[in-house]
């Protein structure tokens, strides 16, 4: 298979949709997973449809407070499962009343199947076995007025204190950026005081983190991009801080 037939392949907005819910639920394997994330660091498109999964999961079970404690967890409330039940499709009947007289064609075609598409799946997938990329933990989607989900803000924790990062996703069709002497920050939670990290210029280049600028990115509830050094110059771009490690755990 041909990487332009590949690339038009993963063009299909369901095909997006299915591998994004399965992205941020953490149900795909270590391979597909570094396959995914390796055409998301190509594509940030990606990051709308694991955006949306993301925010329609918070809505069934929103989330618990990141410092407590996993003693003080309590039994989630029936209607966690209620909204999970309605959102999941139930198997048919029918398809439990599988013929017997069947199972031999099917154990002989799936061998079949087995056999001639191992050399071709193998072919696809193992130049991205060599492909390391970490999981993401932090994502904001950044828009201005004019332009919806313009690019992504991606944050990849480290294995030590100081290696994590901040870093920008571009479509490289997209328009141009501008970068000029535009400065990116984080903004808390719950004081709503604004924090300083770094030009747009450095964190394009990937900007690495501090365990205090790490510490207060993970409790920040929106990033933003002025003008200027000034908080209070014009906001270029504004995007929601998303979690998604948390969800990748289950």
């Amino acid at each position: 298979m041909s990487d332009r037939l590949t690339s038009r392949r993963y063009q299909n907005s369901e095909l997006r949709d299915k591998l994004a819910s399965e992205y941020v639920l953490g149900t795909q394997t270590p391979r597909v997973r570094r396959r995914l994330e390796a055409m998301m660091q190509a594509d940030p498109t990606w990051w709308e449809h694991v955006e949306q999964w993301q925010q329609h999961l918070s809505g069934l079970n929103p989330s618990t407070e990141l410092g407590s404690s996993e003693h003080g967890l309590k039994r989630p409330p029936k209607r966690v499962w209620k909204n999970i039940a309605e959102q999941t499709f139930s198997p048919s009947r029918g398809a439990k009343r599988i013929r017997w007289w069947w199972l031999p064609t099917g154990m002989a075609l799936s061998l079949f199947m087995g056999v001639w598409l191992q050399p071709i799946l193998l072919q696809n997938l193992l130049p991205v076995e060599t492909v390391q990329v970490r999981p993401v933990s932090y994502l904001a989607m950044m828009s201005s007025d004019t332009q919806k989900n313009h690019f992504a803000l991606v944050a990849y924790q480290g294995d030590k204190p100081g290696q994590s990062s901040l870093r920008m996703q571009r479509n490289l069709n997209m328009d141009k950026v501008p970068m000029d002497r535009a400065m990116v920050w984080m903004r808390h939670s719950e004081t709503g005081e604004l924090q300083l990290i770094d030009s747009l210029q450095n964190v394009n280049d990937v900007r690495y983190m501090s365990p205090t600028e790490w510490q207060a990115l993970k409790s920040s509830s929106e990033l933003l991009v002025t003008a200027n050094r000034d908080p209070e110059s014009e906001v270029l771009y504004r995007g929601r801080c998303v979690e998604l490690s948390s969800w990748q755990a289950i």
